[in-house]
């Protein structure tokens, strides 16, 4: 039980930063969201007003709270692009096209970094993180993180082929209730797994923390060899 409370806490703490996101992530998306519920039973001018209101509110309220005004901003550009997608094509569901694009973007990313040798997802906890770059490419870490991106190009690819039979498919509203859902609420959960299998994996591996890694390094490279070669004779010796 104790085993169990110490990794949802683990989990807990390593989202804290993600939670603490989540207000600017819908300060930006509700007004899109919006729109295009609105643009499916009402006109797109009334739509479009609507949302336009939401986001001008959002705006106000971080103005006369001194908060960043990016988020909200961020809103109003995407809700604008939207708007002119809509009034373009006469579909509302052509708006999504830039989710099912971004979705495929990442897919390529992981794909090519797979072939490259270097994980997308080590490069997404590098970014994060901040860790020595070179500890993420050492013989017994890199494993985790390839698996790991091997797990987010099933994700992403289920997701992009479940999105375009849903464009086929020709219902807007379904298409939207789909990526509402695969959106947050599945990325959540798969950087959850992807979190809880690379620890396993990292214990499993054997490979150097990020503070013996990193205080390796700052030896002087004669020190740092005597030190390897004595770690590597133990471990022939086991």
């Amino acid at each position: 039980m104790g085993l169990f409370s110490d990794k949802i806490r683990e989990v807990r703490d390593e989202f804290n930063e993600i939670a603490r996101g989540r207000d600017h992530s819908f300060e930006a998306l509700l007004p899109f969201i919006v729109f295009f519920v609105l643009a499916l039973v009402w006109r797109i001018d009334i739509a479009a007003g609507v949302a336009f209101t939401i986001g001008l509110l959002f705006l106000a309220r971080n103005l006369l709270r001194s908060r960043s005004l990016i988020p909200p901003l961020s809103g109003l550009l995407v809700l604008a692009i939207g708007i002119f997608a809509v009034y373009r094509s006469g579909r509302a569901g052509d708006v999504l096209l830039s989710n099912i694009g971004t979705n495929g973007l990442v897919l390529f990313l992981c794909l090519a970094s797979l072939v490259a040798g270097r994980p997308f997802v080590a490069w997404t906890s590098y970014f994060a993180r901040h860790y020595p770059l070179a500890w993420y490419w050492h013989p017994r870490v890199r494993p985790a993180y390839t698996e790991a991106t091997i797990l987010w190009v099933i994700f992403f690819g289920s997701r992009l082929f479940l999105q375009l039979l849903q464009l086929r498919s020709g219902r807007e509203a379904a298409l939207l209730v789909f990526s509402i859902l695969s959106g947050w609420p599945s990325v959540v959960g798969l950087l959850v797994a992807s979190y809880l299998y690379g620890t396993w994996r990292l214990r499993n591996l054997g490979g150097p923390s990020v503070e013996r890694y990193a205080e390796a390094a700052r030896l002087p490279s004669r020190t740092r060899r005597v030190i390897q070669t004595a770690v590597r004779r133990i471990e022939l010796s086991l």
